[in-house]
């Protein structure tokens, strides 16, 4: 094992034993939970890690919300002075970065991160924020690894800090009713669920492009590259977008969309970690980049006296068989292109957009799937669950007034893993056994040599 391995390893093995001190917002104890004390009406200091793509999206929530964006921080200048000169009527003030590790010395006051950057530098960064008692906003998958991953439910769970998955269909109100219902039995128990995407529209299955082009001038390709082993710039290749389909940046189509489609499934059936996975379609392996389609098969354990679960994961445009859904066929004429599916004993419930703001019902009797709004149960099944405006607001209000969210780190932990392990099965042939407890795969010492990451020279973990 490398000195990065072994030393990450250490790192998570110590995350979080104390709470940090300086670099961010000076906190208080209140129950299980660390934040600023403050009143209703004073504005958060917020600090903007990734400032393109969803980082836009998540900076005009932030500033629709009224809060206090203190600091840019980006590697593309470009994007850097685009955001800055977005925001300069409102917040004439705001400071600029290229590296976080910069701005996290000089900001002293900051009590939220968000973060938004490719996939690799998410738990990095992430653990950055928390070290310095920050609570993080964090796209989706939240981590690139597993070992990341749990290094960073350490982090928040010993130093008691809020970390929130930006995915951001959990707070749309038709999805939590959606889950509410399914939760209450009316479909029966639900054993089998197949979720599918059109996804990747990025290049995967691809060979590393020769040569190199000269950088940009307003990229930090350094810094971009981050904790990635070192490669030369290709235009096009990586940066802005494409970076989803490497293995060393991005989870391919399943950590870009899978934290998105599961995500009702795991809300409404409680699942836990995976027991075991498989790739059992994949397209030609290569060695840097996710396959271009692939469907892997999950196994879930029983839930006391609810039954096991297998979950089927297509991309690449693969679907499930029409044959499992005569009712969907009867009303769309196909299976439609994207959706997620859940086949229970007395019904099936069925999304057919990624966030889950369209849903659709049929009992196990009915000829055809309807739309579930306009079904009798979804007025007479009653909320249990909160409503908010937005998955930022919930966020910025747990931050305000510690109190817990929907998509906190603990709760999205499994659906996260899930996806995770789904990742080295495209990678690894064979069926894997996943141990939750321990967070490795049983007795393959291959992809387990994926679970931790391995960092540049030059980049680590806080101690």
């Amino acid at each position: 094992m490398s000195e990065t391995r072994r030393a990450f390893l250490r790192a998570m093995s110590a995350a979080g034993c104390a709470v940090c001190a300086g670099g961010c917002a000076s906190v208080v104890r209140r129950g299980t939970s660390l934040f600023r004390r403050r009143n209703g009406a004073e504005r958060l200091n917020v600090a903007m890690i990734g400032v393109g793509g969803r980082g836009g999206a998540n900076t005009l929530a932030m500033a629709r919300a009224g809060e206090n964006i203190v600091a840019l921080c980006d590697v593309d200048e470009t994007a850097l002075i685009a955001e800055r000169d977005r925001l300069s009527e409102r917040y004439p003030d705001i400071r600029l970065y290229k590296d976080f590790r910069v701005m996290f010395e000089a900001e002293k006051s900051v009590d939220a991160v968000v973060i938004s950057t490719p996939d690799h530098m998410h738990g990095v960064a992430a653990a950055w924020a928390l070290e310095k008692g920050c609570a993080v906003y964090l796209e989706t998958p939240l981590t690139r690894t597993l070992g990341e991953l749990r290094n960073l439910r350490a982090r928040a769970h010993n130093g008691r800090l809020l970390v929130q998955a930006g995915n951001h269909g959990s707070a749309l109100d038709e999805f939590r009713h959606a889950a509410e219902i399914i939760a209450s039995g009316l479909i029966g128990e639900v054993s089998e669920v197949h979720a599918w995407t059109t996804r990747p529209v990025w290049p995967q299955g691809v060979l590393r492009p020769e040569g190199s082009d000269p950088v940009p001038t307003s990229l930090d390709w350094d810094l971009w590259l981050g904790v990635a082993p070192l490669r030369p710039y290709k235009s096009k290749a990586y940066h802005r977008f494409n970076w989803r389909g490497w293995f060393d940046f991005g989870t391919g189509a399943l950590g870009d969309g899978g934290g998105h489609l599961l995500n009702l499934p795991f809300r409404s059936l409680n699942l836990d970690s995976p027991l075991a996975v498989e790739a059992e379609d994949c397209s030609d392996s290569f060695e840097e980049t996710f396959p271009q389609k692939s469907k892997i098969r999950f196994e879930f354990a029983p839930r006391g006296k609810r039954p096991a679960v297998n979950l089927f994961w297509y991309d690449g445009g693969l679907k499930p068989s029409a044959d499992l859904m005569p009712q969907v066929l009867s009303a769309f004429g196909q299976v439609p292109d994207s959706g997620c599916l859940l086949l229970g004993e007395k019904g099936l419930w069925l999304t057919t957009d990624d966030l889950g703001r369209h849903h659709y019902l049929a009992m196990r009797e009915d000829a055809r799937i309807v739309d579930a709004e306009k079904h009798g149960v979804w007025s007479a099944t009653p909320a249990t669950l909160p409503r908010v405006k937005s998955q930022q607001q919930e966020f910025l209000e747990a931050v305000r007034n510690g109190t817990r969210t929907y998509s906190g780190v603990s709760s999205v932990f499994p659906l996260m893993e899930t996806v995770l392990v789904g990742c080295v099965a495209q990678r690894i042939p064979g069926h894997l056994q996943w141990n939750g407890k321990k967070g490795l795969f049983v007795k393959h010492d291959r992809a387990n040599l994926l679970v931790v990451p391995e960092f540049r020279e030059g980049w680590s973990y806080p101690a």
